[in-house]
């Protein structure tokens, strides 16, 4: 509506100015000479332009109220004859100071928890020596090799310093060596310096003994080691749950683990290059039972004052189950 009145009005003062203007030539014409008359009269009069001057746009409107900034801004000292007819004016841009956007405020990466991380260095000796890591290698026999049998055992101290490395001959006839993952050969087995199961067996558990064991998916060594280990001394990074993935729906139709609940253990080399920025059991090469225990110990020593802090959680919280049960 008020466009419409806006509009209106303009017409008519149009229309008033044309009137008035007309008037004015007619009273010029009455008072003035006549020969002068004849004169305009004669004289071809230039055609009126009747197009209306476009109205300037908003950006032809902010170019000409900076260059009326600029000329006003601009130096008014006076120049010799010599610079005056050398060197052009040079106009002096106003630098429009805007106000800077105010940004979202992102939590920092300090705001996020942080994970308690006991150094090396803030161990004793006595204390480092409490602490083993161990993994192993099999090969396949039976039908199609899928029943494993120990073929090598390593285990390194808290300094991933081996202390004791082995080949394990396998009684059994051997269906599947598993080069392609293990690199164990016929030649490693047959080898004067390949033991008997139950020489390593024996030695394992007296490395063990009174020790906390570091290790990925170590039920897989104790089953085919044939050996057990108490949980509150096993340190294992397949079971530690910060370290698993949860999946979106359960693998088996269990009650008890509803969507989004069902946790899987990541693989090694997954979590060494994850956590640690290691590359171990690459691609074409076999893998490394000492290069697993020392990965596997580095994640435990990266994670350890957390992880300590969950087992003894879980110590306190099955020592007052026992006593209830008493």
């Amino acid at each position: 509506l008020t466009c419409v009145t806006i509009k209106a009005n303009a017409r008519l003062r149009r229309s008033r100015q044309w009137k008035d203007q007309s008037e004015n030539q007619q009273l010029v014409i009455n008072n003035a000479d006549p020969a002068t008359i004849n004169d305009k009269n004669t004289t071809p009069k230039k055609k009126k332009n009747s197009r209306r001057k476009r109205r300037p746009t908003k950006k032809e409107q902010q170019r000409l109220r900076s260059d009326s900034c600029d000329v006003s801004t601009a130096s008014t000292q006076p120049l010799s004859s010599d610079e005056s007819a050398s060197s052009p004016v040079k106009k002096t841009t106003k630098k429009t100071t805007s106000t800077p956007r105010r940004k979202r405020s992102k939590k920092s990466k300090s705001s996020r928890p942080k994970i308690v991380n006991i150094l090396a260095t803030e161990l004793t000796d006595e204390e480092k020596a409490k602490y083993v890591a161990l993994d192993a290698e099999m090969v396949g026999i039976g039908p199609g090799g899928f029943q494993s049998r120990l073929a090598r055992v390593s285990v390194v101290n808290w300094d991933g310093v081996t202390i004791y490395d082995t080949h394990v001959q396998v009684v059994e006839k051997v269906t599947d060596y598993r080069t392609f993952v293990s690199g164990i050969t016929e030649e490693d087995l047959l080898s004067d310096n390949a033991v008997t199961f139950d020489e390593a067996q024996t030695k394992v558990l007296e490395l063990l003994e009174d020790k906390i064991l570091v290790g990925h998916g170590l039920r897989n060594d104790f089953k085919v080691l044939g050996i057990s280990h108490p949980w509150y001394a096993t340190r294992d990074t397949a079971k530690y749950e910060p370290f698993m993935k949860t999946l979106d729906a359960p693998i088996f139709s269990d009650p008890s683990h509803p969507n989004g609940t069902t946790l899987v253990a990541k693989k090694l080399k997954v979590l060494a290059k994850d956590k640690l920025g290691m590359m171990i059991q690459e691609e074409g090469k076999p893998h490394s039972p000492v290069e697993d225990a020392v990965a596997a110990l580095e994640l435990y020593k990266k994670h350890r004052g957390k992880w300590e802090k969950a087992v003894e959680w879980k110590m306190e919280r099955t020592m007052a189950i026992t006593q209830r049960a008493q």
